[in-house]
């Protein structure tokens, strides 16, 4: 069998794929080659086109072909990836056949840095998944490096609702007891109230709070930080699979002084910060484009519901292509700032 040394520009993304759109794995390769990362590429389903669509072709691929690939690249001395993303998976034993692929790279190399994205459900839509990957995905936390869920997400992983401060800190210590060192919760909705104590701004203007957190050592309490951005109006897919390629895209090891000379709070809020603008200069690249060509499709209606849904969607697709100059050179506009306060 080959050696599996690991490259320091390698990374392995697991996720969905679509041959037409943006989503999953075509959300994340592009921007993170940008990034100068060899991606290698293992797609946990192949559809014509994301689900949003309401109509689309393709396959779920189930634990024994990811499981194959797995082998493969380990027979042939390909496992030499650096950093590992995992994103959408169709099945509990998906999930399970990439927890333990992930048990074997880290005894490649120990230093793996892995980001996962337990994507699971919503707030107001609960599960859109098998309910058994849960305990899967609470199994992979002492895996990770990095971990991105929503406000859902993150709560059924902790298994208690965000609330108030307190609750919000109690899910994010949680997360890092099961094993997580870095937790970003994509989207937190708190009161007007509970938003000015940790230092963000009520809006009356739609806005979004991500918060985030590293584990802290025994005799350090958990100190939290949040980013406070606009939210783009809109249906978008695709959004959270590039956060997340551009948060471990960009995370960086640093020094306490190097943070500070990046004017951040801590590494991966650093992080954070560049994926965030990332997110912000597609959609607003992504929004203006949607205008105009959902201004053709309204002038053009044939009376085709389900076609009309279909313009619609293309419409709404990520204009990642496009964005190349502000993936590579994003402008951070928001920036990530710790809790005024921690009670609530």
């Amino acid at each position: 069998m080959a050696a599996n040394v690991p490259e320091p520009s390698r990374l392995l993304s697991v996720q969905s794929h679509v041959v037409s759109g943006y989503v999953g794995n075509r959300s994340a390769t592009f921007p993170l080659q940008l990034l100068g990362w060899d991606v290698d590429v293992i797609n946990t389903v192949q559809f014509s086109n994301h689900t949003g669509y309401g109509r689309w072709k393709g396959l779920r691929f189930d634990d024994s072909h990811i499981s194959s690939l797995f082998q493969g690249l380990e027979e042939n001395g390909l496992l030499k990836q650096s950093r590992m993303l995992s994103g959408y998976m169709p099945s509990p034993s998906v999930v399970q056949a990439v927890l333990e692929a992930v048990e074997r790279i880290r005894e490649v190399n120990p230093e793996l840095i892995y980001l996962c994205d337990p994507v699971m459900g919503d707030m107001g839509r609960g599960m859109y998944v098998d309910k058994e990957v849960l305990p899967v995905y609470r199994s992979m936390l002492r895996y990770t490096t990095i971990i991105t869920p929503n406000q859902f997400e993150a709560q059924i992983l902790a298994d208690e609702e965000i609330t108030s401060i307190p609750s919000l800190l109690s899910v994010l210590q949680s997360l890092h007891t099961q094993g997580a060192n870095h937790v970003l919760i994509t989207s937190v909705s708190l009161s007007d109230t509970d938003i000015l104590k940790i230092g963000a701004t009520p809006s009356s203007e739609p806005s979004m709070v991500l918060v985030g957190s590293s584990r802290p050592s025994t005799d350090t309490p958990l100190k939290p930080w949040f980013i406070q951005f606009p939210e783009v109006r809109g249906y978008f897919s695709g959004v959270g699979d590039l956060f997340a390629a551009m948060t471990l895209g960009r995370f960086q090891n640093l020094t306490a002084q190097d943070v500070e000379a990046e004017t951040s709070v801590t590494p991966i809020a650093r992080a954070a910060e560049l994926a965030v603008a990332v997110v912000q200069a597609v959609l607003a690249k992504t929004q203006k484009s949607m205008d105009a060509l959902e201004q053709e499709v309204t002038e053009g209606s044939s009376g085709d519901d389900a076609q009309a849904r279909v313009d619609r969607m293309r419409g709404r697709e990520l204009k990642i292509i496009q964005s190349k100059r502000e993936i590579e050179n994003p402008e951070v506009a928001y920036q990530a700032k710790f809790f005024k306060e921690t009670s609530g």
